[in-house]
């Protein structure tokens, strides 16, 4: 597949990926319907022999899932995963069993045999093939660029400039060689594979707009002029999945998710291009991220906390479609506001599931209650000065989330995170004059080059873009407004990624308790306001 194209019989149907969304709590697994299985040579991603490429994806918990169609295993558990990307670029060390690659948060990537992919846990086993990949904000298989018959790599730095890692057919790739610059225009970079059946890998990529352009390979490890697909419905897909053949007829083809968690099909013609799209499953919303899937891949919290007056502490999960779950109780009058400060601390540990950090007013000190810590270890010795809390994720680039202090006098510290949950690092000074912010929001990536960003609300109503750096000593860039007229707001706080496309997203409530969704463009703005709730919202004294 990655190569020439396969004799195949030609198969009517795409197999059946139907989402039963018998979503389990926090845990994400789905079911999948039966489907059929008559074609004869495996394809991309193919680990049950059926000649149709398969699916497989992490959950906000961090599990990855194979779906063949006919069944659905949880191939790797959470706290063995720590699984930022994920991707299935066929047979890597050419022992005829289709590969699947993971990057750590901390830019591990690891080579897992999918001989066992239909195995509970079965992907457990890998082999560190790179270290150091977290400098890279995309990491995506696009088949083999230069007529060596091998898999090979692309990956991009936030500053848009985009490498080629060619495979060596062992699992392993050579030396990263520089292919161009300006990719960070695109929000979505799809490793395609042979769209065009010139025996060359392709890629696609899509702009903030939704305009989707074709990179044909060249077949010397570089592309030719870009080709503009003519459809105006891509920028309708939180995540577009490329690489694979999924009706069995030898042609690549793509699966796209729109924001309601719906999944499309767009049947590749062996010429470049695709015909119109077909409808397939629903329920795929709370699907973090797919392999293959063009996005850069959201790390971190996946919800937001609502804290009482009295000090009850409640948790939200997101439903992957621009909406949170039903609140779950996560202490009762555990901890008032007359006493503690509070933070939804992203990813302190590599696994990536986000931390409640507990400040005591009384004694200064950071401590997280976390299941994992058992007796709420004293994370850092911080200060009585501190009136706000903030854990937005890597600051530093190194792939661990950090923590942000802010006194009373509006310094800033930054403890970077040593990526264990129960400690950081000694904390250094990073900035002055916040004490004019009322609101600070932490969730991410809001300008879609894979750091973390701030938002910040002053007392005049103006909402500050705070733009990362990834430099520890600087990690913000000089702020740039959003508007004003923010202060109609009691509560501003961010859920991460609530709608699937890997830009963290921003909510509001009102003093009537009115609930508000701002879809994150990864520009560093948002979309329009959309109403999720009139009231009920404004009983939260803090939301985290």
């Amino acid at each position: 597949m990655l190569t020439t194209r396969s004799r195949r019989r030609r198969r009517p149907a795409l197999k059946a990926l139907a989402c039963a969304c018998a979503v389990l709590a926090a845990a994400g697994a789905f079911v999948a319907l039966p489907g059929d299985a008559d074609a004869v040579t495996p394809a991309r991603a193919d680990f049950d022999g059926d000649g149709t490429s398969d699916l497989v994806y992490r959950n906000a918990a961090g599990q990855l899932y194979v779906n063949t169609g006919a069944a659905e295993t949880m191939a790797l558990e959470s706290d063995v995963a720590k699984v930022k990307d994920v991707l299935t670029p066929g047979d890597l060390d050419a022992d005829g069993v289709q590969d699947v690659l993971t990057l750590s948060a901390t830019g591990v990537l690891r080579l897992h045999t999918g001989v066992y992919a239909r195995t509970p846990g079965g992907l457990g086993s890998y082999r560190t093939v790179a270290t150091g990949w977290q400098i890279y904000n995309k990491v995506t298989a696009p088949g083999d660029l230069n007529r060596d018959g091998r898999a090979d790599l692309l990956v991009r730095t936030p500053s848009g400039t985009l490498y080629l890692y060619p495979g060596k057919g062992t699992g392993e790739f050579g030396g990263r060689v520089q292919i161009g610059t300006g990719w960070q225009q695109y929000d979505q970079l799809i490793g395609a594979g042979d769209l065009d059946g010139d025996g060359v890998g392709d890629l696609l990529a899509r702009t903030t707009a939704g305009v989707l352009y074709r990179y044909p390979g060249t077949g010397s490890g570089g592309f030719g002029a870009r080709v503009k697909d003519p459809k105006a419905d891509w920028a309708s897909y939180n995540q577009i999945l490329g690489g694979g053949d999924w009706d069995g007829n030898g042609r690549t083809d793509l699966l796209a998710r729109d924001f309601s968690g719906a999944l499309w099909f767009y049947p590749g013609d062996g010429r470049g291009t695709f015909a119109a799209r077909e409808a397939r499953s629903k329920g795929w919303g709370q699907v973090t991220q797919f392999a293959g899937a063009g996005s850069n891949p959201h790390f971190g919290k996946y919800g937001t906390m609502a804290r009482t007056s009295a000090g009850s502490v409640y948790s939200y999960q997101v439903t992957g479609t621009g909406g949170l779950t039903g609140k779950l109780l996560v202490g009762s009058a555990a901890w008032p506001p007359s006493s503690t400060h509070l933070a939804y601390a992203s990813s302190l540990r590599e696994v990536g599931l986000a931390d409640l950090v507990v400040h005591s007013l009384s004694t200064g000190k950071l401590t997280n209650p976390a299941y994992y810590a058992l007796s709420d270890p004293e994370i850092a010795g911080g200060s009585t000065s501190y009136t706000r809390i903030l854990g937005p994720g890597d600051l530093t680039g190194d792939g661990k989330g950090d923590l942000l202090s802010v006194t009373s006098s509006g310094t800033v510290y930054l403890n970077a995170g040593t990526g264990s949950g129960t400690s950081v690092a000694a904390r250094a000074q990073v900035a002055t004059g916040w004490q004019t912010y009322n609101a600070l929001v932490a969730g991410g990536d809001f300008t879609g080059d894979g750091r973390p960003d701030l938002l910040a609300r002053d007392t005049a109503g103006t909402l500050w873009r705070l733009t990362g750096t990834g430099s520890a000593s600087a990690p913000f860039a000089p702020r740039v407004s959003l508007g004003t007229g923010w202060q109609q707001y009691k509560n501003l706080f961010s859920p991460g990624d609530a709608d699937g496309d890997g830009k963290a997203d921003l909510m509001t409530t009102t003093s009537t308790g009115a609930l508000y969704f701002y879809a994150g463009t990864g520009a560093g703005t948002f979309k329009g306001r959309v109403a999720k709730a009139a009231s009920g919202w404004g009983v939260w004294r803090d939301l985290l």
